[in-house]
């Protein structure tokens, strides 16, 4: 049968069909004078209301709850943006991918009814296990949400609305309407591979029997193969995909597939076709071939990367399946989602995965848990003289030292191993549930801020709130402790005030006024202001909250009618930006005031906190 010999070539080349999940680059942008896509930046008159979308299905907020607010009516269907070239499918690949017809594949039925998977609702996660329930994307139109979705340049600069974005697209949900069931999936998965989500986008494709595919689906497909590095997964695919998109991709996945089945000849002569007919470029055909002799080829394949200038999906997964060396230099030409690919490739030594995983972990992939998992793997290998003042040594010592000065010390070197904001940060997460073991002390008082910034970029909230009372009463001490909890803790546990609040923006001055304007729309979007006081500080600050357009109006009623889903893909498109530097104050309140009403406040939190370490 093919598809054993399919997966023991791909043993022997030391890639197996269950590779770690990695993703494929996208095309980040500048921050622009405005976050917002075209048509999102003016005031337009409420569309008319849908059809009463179904009844929604209770979603309790994980970790610490706030009071759920009262439920709205649902929200109007905001129009379909104005177009129907969306950004992003550009990206999909430059083989031929993003030539396809959307149409629907003619259908091949090879299962019986009783083995079909069903499409009805799609999505490993429900509200036991994370999900955002069945409503996340309720009352409206599936057309615009693909558009929102095709439109959102991602990554965010948010690790906490990556997080809640995930959840979304993850939530078992139906099709939205005016979408076919296939197509809905594969832009759920497209939005995750972009976001550097692969474990995910993969779920979604294989959800689906291959003869429902559609060519979006198929296109979709071959982007998470050559993200995790699985040549083999194109396999139960491409004779459909060829009968509906003849792309230079296609056809070498087809040489591929033949040769890994043990047909060298078949393979051979495709690929000689598209070298004959100069379809695509010479060196990634000899990848292909490259990938097709895995399974016992007469021909040695050496690959030579001088004269490459720039790495593409197809370059990253054959390179991969083979074990293939990638030159440093050519990761600078992709987006910061590649360092999920090298993060999770088990072909990649542990020790040149580490850096990568780290910026995962920033961008919101990684968890505290998997980084400090990865660098205990790393232990083994390393020499016993190099360990003390490594990152592993550090690590450790900020769990097993019983001196507590030894274990800040221990910290502290984990957030300046490298001198950047992002590593930093990376060092926090790296360090977060080291910090809890930190007692709260009024002599560590210096200490607090790092220690409660680093806490919370892992959610761990009520360990951060131990510090409150030290905190509160240190006055300027504390300035950053204190805005953290002020916005992070589960429940107010500090001076909230306007006038503590003004005083920090003193403090702070002209370098500090982006992040005191931050606090002071994440304070207002929580709640954690009086009326008053939100219009004082919109006024003293210039935070401009009053600002209403098409955007704001569309996330407030998805917000108070608890579509969670649709709130995180709105937050998400308001947030466009490289960094926290470039959102303004008044996107940051909207958001944070969307998921409170939305009944997630943990979310709001977090993004919050988030907000004030690193803005």
């Amino acid at each position: 049968m093919r598809l054993s010999k399919t997966k023991l070539a791909l043993i022997a080349m030391g890639a197996s069909a269950g590779a770690y999940a990695l993703t494929l680059p996208a095309f980040g942008q500048d921050a622009p004078e405005s976050l917002l896509p075209e048509g999102f930046g003016d005031p337009v008159p409420d569309a008319p209301p849908p059809p009463p979308p179904p009844a929604a299905t209770p979603t309790p907020p994980p970790g610490p709850s706030a009071a759920p607010p009262p439920s709205g009516p649902a929200p109007s269907a905001p129009r379909l943006p104005a177009g129907d070239d969306f950004a992003g499918d550009e990206d999909l690949d430059e083989l031929g991918l993003d030539e396809v017809v959307f149409d629907e594949i003619p259908a091949e039925y090879e299962l019986p009814a009783g083995a079909r998977r069903s499409l009805d609702y799609v999505g490993p996660l429900n509200p036991t296990n994370g999900g955002y329930g069945r409503d996340s994307f309720a009352g409206f139109d599936g057309r615009y949400l693909q558009g929102l979705m095709r439109r959102l340049d991602a990554p965010v600069p948010s690790r906490w609305l990556h997080i809640s974005l995930r959840r979304a697209l993850l939530s078992e949900v139906p099709t939205a309407a005016s979408v076919s069931p296939p197509d809905w999936i594969a832009e759920r998965a497209w939005l995750l591979l972009r976001m550097g989500e692969v474990d995910g986008a993969r779920m979604l494709v294989q959800r689906v029997d291959s003869d429902r595919f559609t060519p979006k689906l198929y296109a979709v497909a071959m982007q998470a193969g050559l993200a995790t590095g699985d040549p083999a997964s194109f396999c139960p695919l491409v004779a459909r995909a060829r009968r509906t998109a003849e792309t230079p991709a296609w056809i070498m996945a087809d040489a591929i597939c033949a040769g890994l089945g043990g047909e060298g000849a078949r393979a051979s002569a495709l690929l000689s076709t598209v070298r004959r007919q100069g379809i695509t470029n010479g060196f990634d055909i000899l990848f292909a071939e490259k990938v097709a002799s895995s399974a016992g080829g007469s021909r040695a394949v050496t690959i030579e990367w001088d004269g490459v200038e720039r790495l593409n999906a197809w370059r990253f997964g054959m390179a991969t399946a083979t074990s293939e060396e990638i030159p440093e230099a050519l990761f600078n030409t992709t987006g910061r989602q590649v360092a999920a690919w090298r993060a999770r490739s088990p072909n990649i030594p542990i020790s040149g995965r580490i850096a990568p995983a780290m910026t995962a972990a920033v961008l919101g992939v990684f968890s505290n848990r998997t980084l400090v998992t990865m660098h205990a793997a790393l232990l083994p290998e390393m020499d016993p003289d190099d360990v003390p003042g490594s990152p592993v040594g550090n690590l450790r010592a900020a769990y097993v030292r019983d001196d507590i000065g030894e274990r800040l010390g221990a910290i502290e070197a984990l957030w300046t191993e490298t001198g950047g904001r992002d590593d930093r940060y990376a060092g926090m997460i790296l360090s977060a549930r080291a910090a809890t073991l930190i007692p709260p002390q009024e002599s560590l008082i210096a200490n607090a801020n790092d220690l409660v910034a680093s806490m919370l970029t892992s959610g761990l909230d009520i360990q951060a709130a131990r510090w409150a009372d030290i905190v509160d009463d240190a006055g300027g001490d504390a300035d950053e402790a204190w805005a953290l909890l002020a916005v992070g803790a589960p429940e107010p546990v500090v001076d909230n005030s306007y006038s503590r609040l003004d005083d920090y923006a003193d403090r702070a001055g002209s370098g500090g006024r982006h992040r005191a304007q931050l606090l002071a729309a994440a304070l207002a979007g929580l709640g954690r202001l009086s009326d008053g006081e939100i219009e004082d500080a919109d006024e003293d600050l210039a935070l401009g909250l009053t600002t209403e357009n098409d955007w704001t109006n569309q996330l407030d009623r998805a917000a108070r009618s608890r579509r969670v889903g649709i709130v995180a893909l709105l937050s998400a498109i308001g947030m466009q930006s490289r960094t926290w530097r470039g959102v303004p104050p008044s996107h940051l309140y909207h958001v944070v005031r969307a998921f409170r009403l939305a009944g997630r406040e943990p979310e709001a939190r977090m993004i919050a906190a988030e907000a004030v370490t690193r803005g």
